[in-house]
């Protein structure tokens, strides 16, 4: 039997991916989890693990092409069709080129949809005498490396991410302004100077357009008094317990706790009824170079304050890297921005798609407070739900946060629920 591979959605917004080479080759054995290609979406490189098990029939996409979402890309047999398996050769990590067939198979299922066009540099900059991937474009452009002078180890030569941070590392030339010293030739008023968007920019750019335009944002906030939270956090830090612990450890911890009792927070608008999701999987909101990734910690419900600490520091680390599994920017049903380590004192955030709501939290700070009718200063932190007014109303989005508030406002009820 046949297995169709398909490009699948490796970030809840990604329409296509681009393939930067297959890590099996035809005839190679597969096995379930293991990787078969590495991926480029628009937010990171991405290993595709593969589904079930078998030997690599064809390829349908080569390295160096992109594919939209739902493209066979290539086909596994399963075990016991008679395929045999090649023996491994050539360089660990570097396989053979595969081959690729000329035609979509017909008996195993419908054609696949035809391959998303080839990702084009950046809006307004004229591209090199090289071949370079988006990722390699925006690494290039931030680090002020010339492209034409980076050799490239992907197909055809094509300069990827890792070639640029070979090039960085060994002072590779600065890239040369554009005619006119802006981007594609432009002349910008005096004062001023025009700075191409990268991939990643437009993509959100366009995303948070049309979340903003099409789902109706309500706002709740309050000032929760994380003068006990913080207690907390550093009793269990000096005795090494969660050296790692942050604020945005025991953050997640409440919105678990608070998810679970508020259902309708934990759920999506989809087609003119709602979407109530039985697990509580929440997107960090962690920023990278000239963009935003947020990498998805999934049943946090059945997670303790420990297991989320560690779970969510594994994340943060692959998002800084740009390297994801398939499976880790997506799927959310609720999202965090924590921007306290800005000293901020509050942000208002727009909701992820298809979320129903996002949490955005300010700098914890010693702030002047009413307790018990006296005047105190106690450590604060204020925090702003963002909702989507299809799923929810004030009320259920009020006490919502009203919850969370309660938690860290009484954080033993982080360790023991």
């Amino acid at each position: 039997m046949a297995i169709d591979v398909r490009m699948p959605k490796l970030s809840d917004n990604m329409e296509s991916g681009l393939i930067i080479r297959w890590m099996k080759r035809p005839g190679e054995q597969v096995l379930q989890g293991e990787a078969l290609a590495e991926v480029e979406t628009d937010k990171a490189d991405v290993e595709l693990e593969a589904a079930a098990s078998g030997v690599l029939r064809e390829i349908t996409v080569p390295e160096g092409q992109s594919a939209a979402v739902g493209t066979v890309i290539a086909v596994l047999a399963a075990d016991g069709d008679g395929i045999a398996a090649a023996p491994a050769s050539g360089e660990p990590g570097r396989p053979a080129a595969p081959s690729v067939r000329a035609a979509p198979l017909t008996s195993t299922g419908p054609k696949p949809a035809p391959a998303a066009p080839r990702p084009t540099p950046p809006v307004g900059v004229e591209p090199p005498a090289v071949r370079a991937s988006p990722l390699a474009w925006r690494l290039a452009e931030d680090a002020g490396v010339d492209l034409a002078g980076v050799r490239g180890s992907g197909p055809g030569g094509r300069v990827l991410k890792r070639d640029i941070e070979v090039a960085v590392r060994a002072g590779a030339p600065a890239a040369a302004p554009a005619d006119g010293g802006a981007a594609g030739g432009a002349v910008p008023p005096a004062g001023s100077r025009i700075e191409a968007a990268s991939r990643m920019r437009q993509t959100i750019a366009r995303r948070m357009s049309e979340a903003k335009r099409d789902i109706p944002h309500f706002y709740v906030s309050a000032e929760i008094d994380m003068s006990e939270a913080m207690r907390l956090r550093e009793s269990i830090r000096r005795c090494e317990a969660m050296p790692g612990l942050t604020v945005t450890h025991l953050l997640l911890r409440a919105i678990s706790l608070a998810l679970v009792r508020h259902p309708h927070v934990n759920a999506s608008w989809r087609e003119g009824a709602l979407e109530i999701h039985d697990d509580v999987n929440i997107g960090i909101a962690v920023a990278v170079d000239d963009g935003l990734v947020v990498p998805v910690l999934r049943r946090t419900q059945t997670l303790s304050l420990g297991d989320i600490a560690t779970r969510a520091a594994a994340l943060t680390d692959k998002a800084r890297e740009g390297r994801f599994g398939s499976d880790d920017l997506t799927g959310a049903t609720f999202s965090l921005s924590n921007v306290g380590m800005l000293d901020v004192e509050e942000l208002t955030a727009v909701i992820n798609p298809p979320n129903a709501a996002i949490l955005a939290v300010g700098s914890v700070k010693d702030r002047p407070i009413v307790r018990d009718g006296q005047l105190a200063i106690a450590k604060t932190m204020r925090a702003t739900l963002s909702c989507d007014h299809r799923v929810l109303n004030g009320l259920e989005g009020g006490r919502f946060l009203v919850d969370v508030k309660g938690i860290l406002e009484n954080p033993v009820r982080l360790l023991l629920e």
